[in-house]
């Protein structure tokens, strides 16, 4: 009788734990998303770091973090790539580059490099526009041991030669890359239209720049600007603020105090006045049109910076803003579109608006923006949008301070800049106060329609749809090649030159079979040498003169085809076909002028200018050295006088990476192919460094040519036949 009443009572408390689950009656729910309510976000306090300033001058931040073993240090270096020399933009990023791979007067780079692997430890060094920042990541166990080479670095960097030399090869690369894609583009010009070409705030880079960077400049750099009271260091992790600090005061404290920082130096200048207009680049190798829009922003310090941030929610914060659900959800126009009022810690941002659109609705997608930036007044934020932009800005609040190091690095910025510790307790505080009157004052203050630049970047032929919207002005976004040297070309150089030309030519077969070459097709090996080592590539070249070349090369991933012709330029991997940037598509086509095959072809045609210049030895033998202009580009071939033959050759132009520079070809083992000698081996060098040495297989002159062999993939599977 009693297992009935137990299965009973389980039974009945059974039921009542569903009923707990079971949702509440219909009266008490919400039926639609305006009926939701939300508590109020509760308090939250931000851990406040210990702040102390040693004699010296060097602020201290310290803030304990004991859930893992770890120390994190942050330096930040009052200076910036804004205090550049004009004529030597560049200099503070290689700076702060090397001051970490280059080593110390203690410790040379690899030695360092060494030193970190074997403790797991980072330390890194960079220099951006308005601070330079160092950071060291290091076991717990391991902080009393790499905190003096953390200073070290700081204080004695050596700036290694060789170092210098591989970050300004890098920094080059990366300048020979600027107009790859039109993203890169837009951020490269835009400030210039709107902060000025003159301003620190729109410089970059150049070749000349670079070239005129010295290592001296680099030691004078970090002398006028590494000093104690220059820099704010914020330490975190797992320590006692106490003992920490005593052992910063030992590391640290004999370092001696510099000048006072000036006033000025964060007052860089910029053009305050808007340069309204349509502006326009050209980038035929893409297939959508990239727009941005805007003019000078505001500083973080401006009073309306809580409306200003309400109101970038409002246009751009979420899927609900308005440029993404008016442009790309409604109209269509744009997959990627987003705005606002840019604000930077000490001087002005940029107010801008971006979209990627068709081609064929280029002037319907700038339409569509300025439309949004004047309807910010004409069609003002409403209570809603408002309301639903605080919740969104204020409900992500927390992230700010989801870690103790970001925490941190915050009370890091605020130093630095001058601003309360405080400061994100009043954001907070700011957004909260924020009403719908003050972020429809702010759209009408700091969005100005009227004063706007408009840059596109696209093909040619979207250049018509910008017209309704002003006289477009074309933007030159060519990147200055570096200048080689001048050579004198004389009368007599002229005379001499055109007889070794004579001779190259009738020991390569005469000028009747040579000016017969239609096309040479080549099949070989190229060995590429890097510092990481050297792989060999099986490649196939064809070239037909005088302006197409197909090459099919072998790679551990599969197979590349890259296809230069004037009609065409793109490339084909295992992941489909590309188009070819245009400074990628113009080197290959320099590259074809510098064949001397064209060059000795091009004799006698309007333009050409040869004059010897000098000998020299190659390989133990004589040379003359004959300098020649065509097309705007100069090759110097050395010529041997007495067989004819052509042994070497010099021009400046680009090598692995984009990396521009002088490059020398060495040729050898010459062979007949169809009655004409041509060099099966070849070694080159950039700047005296090799790069590749490629061997002939095989070679065929005028061989059958097919229909499409400069032509597009037609579908998917061409596409895939490089796997």
């Amino acid at each position: 009788m009693l297992q009935p009443r137990t299965t009973i009572t389980f039974t009945i408390l059974g039921l009542i734990a569903v009923s707990l689950l079971m949702p509440l009656p219909a009266t008490a729910q919400a039926t639609s998303a305006d009926q939701l309510t939300y508590p109020p976000l509760p308090s939250f306090e931000f851990p406040k770091p210990h702040r102390e300033v040693l004699p010296n001058g060097m602020v201290v931040l310290l803030l304990e973090d004991h859930e893992l073993p770890l120390i994190k240090a942050t330096a930040l270096i009052r200076t910036g790539s804004r205090l550049e020399p004009a004529d030597k933009v560049g200099l503070a990023e290689l700076t702060g580059d090397v001051m970490r791979s280059g080593g110390t007067t203690n410790m040379n780079g690899d030695d360092l490099d060494d030193f970190l692997e074997a403790r797991a430890a980072i330390i890194e060094t960079s220099i951006g526009e308005t601070s330079g920042i160092a950071t060291l990541d290091v076991l717990k166990q391991d902080f009393d041991t790499v905190l003096p080479i953390f200073s070290d670095i700081l204080r004695h960097p050596v700036f290694d030669p060789d170092k210098i030399q591989v970050a300004k090869t890098a920094m080059i690369a990366s300048i020979s890359r600027q107009n790859d894609t039109p993203t890169s583009i837009l951020n490269r010009e835009f400030p210039e239209l709107v902060y000025g070409s003159d301003s620190p705030y729109a410089r970059t880079p150049t070749y000349a720049s670079v070239a005129n960077i010295s290592r001296n400049d680099l030691v004078d750099w970090h002398h006028r600007y590494f000093h104690p009271n220059r820099v704010v260091l914020g330490v975190v992790g797992d320590f006692d603020s106490r003992t920490m600090f005593d052992k910063i005061y030992k590391t640290f404290g004999d370092w001696p105090r510099g000048p006072k920082p000036l006033a000025k130096e964060s007052e860089i200048l910029y053009d305050q006045s808007p340069h309204p207009g349509v502006y326009f680049a050209a980038k035929e190798d893409v297939t959508q049109s990239n727009v941005r829009i805007g003019h000078l922003g505001i500083e973080k310090k401006n009073p309306d910076y809580y409306a200003v941030e309400v109101l970038n929610e409002v246009l751009s914060g979420s899927f609900a803003s308005r440029l993404f659900a008016d442009i790309r959800t409604k109209k269509g126009l744009a997959y990627a579109v987003h705005g606002g009022v840019g604000s930077s810690w000490d001087y002005p941002g940029l107010f801008s608006m971006f979209m990627s659109t068709k081609t064929a609705t280029t002037g319907e997608g700038v339409a569509a923006l300025l439309q949004e930036a004047r309807d910010l007044t004409a069609r003002p934020p409403t209570e809603e949008e408002v309301e639903r932009a605080k919740q969104s800005i204020l409900n992500s609040f927390v992230f700010n301070a989801d870690s103790r190091e970001k925490v941190l690095r915050q009370q890091l910025t605020f130093e630095y800049y001058g601003y309360p510790l405080d400061w994100l307790e009043r954001y907070r505080k700011g957004i909260e106060a924020v009403t719908v009157d003050e972020v429809r004052r702010a759209a009408a203050a700091y969005v100005h329609p009227n004063r706007f630049a408009i840059l596109v970047v696209g093909p040619q032929s979207v250049e018509d749809q910008l017209k309704p919207f002003g006289e477009v002005q074309q933007v030159d976004i060519s990147i200055p090649e570096p200048k080689a040297p001048e050579v004198e070309m004389t009368e007599a150089g002229a005379e001499q030159a055109s007889q070794l030309l004579d001779k190259a030519v009738q020991t390569m077969g005469g000028a009747k079979r040579l000016a017969s070459i239609d096309n040479t097709s080549i099949d070989g090996t190229t060995t590429i040498h890097s510092p990481q080592g050297a792989i060999d590539v099986k490649s196939s070249v064809l070239v037909v003169y005088p302006d197409k070349l197909r090459q099919e090369a072998i790679l551990p991933f599969g197979k590349i085809v890259t296809v230069v012709s004037p009609d065409a330029a793109f490339v084909v991997t295992p992941r489909g076909t590309q188009p070819l940037p245009d400074s990628q598509k113009q080197q290959v086509l320099k590259e074809i002028i510098h064949d001397p095959v064209t060059l000795l072809r091009a004799r006698g045609q309007d333009g050409f200018q040869a004059s010897v210049t000098g000998k020299d030895t190659v390989a133990g033998n004589a040379v003359a050295l004959v300098t020649i202009k065509y097309k705007g580009e100069t090759d110097t071939l050395a010529i041997d006088p007495e067989s004819g033959r052509i042994l070497a050759e010099r021009y400046h132009g680009m090598g692995p990476g984009g990396v521009p520079g002088e490059i020398e070809k060495l040729f050898s083992d010459f062979r007949k192919v169809d009655g004409l000698e041509f060099p099966f081996a070849t070694s080159s060098t950039l700047n005296g460094e090799s790069i590749s040495s490629s061997v002939v297989d095989s070679m065929s002159i005028n061989g059958e040519v097919a229909d499409d062999a400069f032509a597009p993939p037609k579908n998917a599977d061409e596409g895939d036949a490089a796997k």
